[in-house]
């Protein structure tokens, strides 16, 4: 929320915050179950996705990156929101042609497993596409996903 709302200072606080307790957890710790899934590639994706939110693109990116190498393959869901942020950090670096890469990839993704916040990833980089949209990664990245119906 922090990063959603451009504030850095409380935002860096926050991932530090949570960077410390998940380096603090032991094995055997009391865990509440709604946080049993969070590890070092979902702290990895969070900080991705503050990064983004704050239009540090270079660090969400590293990120992403991160996350995507840590995390195993059976979280596909959270590995598509991963790629969608990570798309969007390159194309926050001006890397259009990787940017259209990773999304149509995601995309690709999201047609498959028909979740409605995997479509909403889509769309929301899909959006930030359009100043670009008479650039030919874009005009490629269009005619892949009109494809997938």
């Amino acid at each position: 929320a922090h990063g959603l709302l451009g504030e850095v200072r409380a935002c860096t606080a926050a991932l530090v915050r949570a960077e410390r307790a998940l380096e603090a957890a032991r094995p055997g710790d009391e865990v509440p179950h709604w946080a049993r899934f969070f590890d070092e590639a979902q702290l990895a994706d969070e900080f991705g996705h503050c990064h983004r939110d704050l239009q540090q693109f270079r660090a969400a990116a590293q990120h992403a990156e991160r996350s995507l190498q840590l995390r195993a393959p059976v979280y596909a869901r959270s590995r598509l929101f991963c790629r969608v942020v990570l798309a969007t950090a390159r194309l926050g670096l001006g890397e259009l042609d990787q940017a259209c890469q990773l999304a149509a990839e995601a995309a690709g993704q999201a047609a498959e497993m028909r979740s409605v916040r995997a479509a909403e990833y889509v769309r929301d980089f899909e959006r930030r596409l359009e100043p670009y949209r008479d650039a030919a990664p874009v005009r490629g990245y269009r005619d892949k996903v009109a494809a997938l119906g």
